[in-house]
């Protein structure tokens, strides 16, 4: 039964200590290192300098990390000797001790106000000290106090204090460090100290030995344990999230791939449009022919230019399909060195139809050399052919204006290339702006609020942003930038 006490205790502690170890401070003892908050330990000092050294280092980690101070001094320590001490190693004591930052106390005054040594008093002291120190701004307190006043007719409640104490800081933001001369211990008194503390340190004319207790040295192997527990459930977690990230990409792209088809689907009269065109041509072209073949004699020259005119028919055929089957298929992201204009004169072209059947009048301002960029030419090409149609969309909802349609290229202040797709027409409220690029967010009254936000996906993966604004005095402008490789020629 009292094993398991021990167990139970001794997990509890290290339960704390890992609670509290994101919040690690500089203890200012090298021997020491880091300490969370709750830490409660002891130094067994020899000489007066050993002792002044240790809490001169302690005091100067404290106040440059923004605790407050205090430390309990006991003769032959005096507070002008603590004092003096501070002010050789901090320069700006002085301000420390004008502002309260620090407070140097004796033992006298801390420990036996009334008269006589009360361990309630003594913690409350300590807690009072943290509910001012949080209310003024500080990071937590840190407290050192002497025991050379410490007589053997107290020395069994001042154990019971210090055993009282672990739990008094558990989960505060209060680190106590306990100072006992050595030449005032006994082997009875060092193993009672050890007991009470967390562990315990000796310095003898500059030299250190580290005592752990076993309970600490329980905790800390429980807390190795449960890091590495930690470190399983993270590495677990991470895989799962990797997985999860690979199938929100899968999503994402068959998601653009389904937005293009639906896209294309939209644009069937004005495909059928282009398409139909040099058919029409080539077929004109070929009864053309036979009648100049019919001809006595046959006309030659004029059936080779009929014979010409559908191979070039036949050609613009080819290049219409090729640009639709190049938008529509669901092949894996590409990245290649691209002409920004190119893909924008390609989607121009396959828009052109619609662009005219609404009555827009299309105008282009690209800017000539621009640099490369590297990008997937068919996402790119999605994200230009949704703000095309979109701003055909907007002019096309009535109004007496002029429907001008003005797609910009150019490099902007940061040396990357913007592309600027500019309408007239009614424009975006500007309450929107800020969530028109956002999934599922629509005004459209069939619209399903996922062209732009896929338009979003798509620049961000290419390391650019994309935004809308208003056109004045009416439309809007929808732009983004793709950065550029300095090092790419033109």
């Amino acid at each position: 039964m009292v094993s398991e006490t021990r167990e139970t205790a001794t997990a509890t502690e290290a339960r704390k200590m890992t609670a509290m170890a994101s919040e690690t401070r500089k203890s200012g003892i090298d021997v020491v290192g880091d300490i969370p908050w709750g830490t409660h330990f002891c130094i067994f000092y020899e000489t007066k300098e050993d002792l002044v050294d240790t809490l001169v280092s302690y005091c100067k980690a404290g106040l440059e990390s923004g605790e407050f101070c205090l430390w309990v001094v006991a003769e032959p320590l005096t507070i002008e000797e603590a004092v003096a001490a501070l002010a050789d190693a901090i320069p700006h004591i002085y301000r420390y001790l004008a502002d309260s930052s620090i407070e140097i106390v004796s033992a006298c005054d801390w420990y036996f106000q009334g008269g006589a040594f009360d361990l309630e008093r003594v913690i409350d002291g300590w807690h009072e000290k943290v509910d001012r120190a949080s209310a003024r701004g500080y990071a937590g307190v840190r407290v050192t106090g002497d025991t050379a006043w410490l007589e053997k007719k107290d020395w069994k409640d001042f154990c019971e204090y210090e055993e009282g104490l672990n739990d008094a800081v558990a989960n505060q933001r209060l680190a106590v460090l306990c100072t006992y001369p050595l030449a005032a211990c006994g082997a009875v008194e060092i193993l009672d100290v050890v007991r009470t503390h967390q562990f315990a340190l000796a310095r003898r004319h500059s030299s250190w030995d580290v005592i752990e207790t076993a309970g600490h040295k329980q905790a800390k192997a429980e807390i190795k344990r449960l890091n590495e527990e930690l470190e399983q459930r993270v590495a677990e977690r991470t895989s799962q999230l990797m997985l999860a990230s690979e199938a929100l990409r899968e999503a994402q792209t068959e998601l653009a791939h389904v937005n293009r088809v639906t896209t294309m689907g939209q644009l069937t009269a004005s495909i059928a449009h282009e398409i139909n065109q040099p058919v029409a041509a080539a077929v004109t072209n070929a009864y053309a022919a036979l009648r100049w073949l019919d001809a006595q004699p046959p006309d030659l020259g004029e059936t080779r230019q009929a014979l010409d005119g559908i191979v070039k028919d036949g050609h613009r055929v080819g290049e219409i399909i090729n640009r639709i089957r190049g938008l529509i298929k669901g092949a894996p992201s590409r990245s290649d060195w691209l002409d920004i204009n190119e893909p924008i004169l390609e989607v121009i072209a396959l828009t052109r139809s619609e662009v005219a059947r609404n009555d827009v009048s299309l105008q282009t301002r690209l800017a000539k050399s621009l640099p490369l960029v590297r990008g997937d030419r068919v996402q790119l090409q999605q994200v230009i052919l949704n703000l095309i149609l979109n701003a055909v969309e907007a002019m096309s909802g009535g109004g007496d204006g002029a429907r001008e349609l003005l797609i910009t290229t150019g490099k902007d202040a940061s040396n990357a290339v913007f592309v600027a797709v500019q309408d007239s027409g009614m424009g975006v409220d500007p309450k929107a702006l800020d969530r028109i690029f956002d999934a599922f967010y629509t005004t459209k009254p069939s619209g399903m609020g996922m062209g732009l936000s896929i338009c979003r996906s798509i620049i961000d993966a290419h390391g650019g942003r994309v935004w809308a604004a208003a056109n004045i005095p009416h439309g809007s402008v929808f732009s983004f930038t793709l950065p550029v490789d300095e090092n790419c020629r033109t």
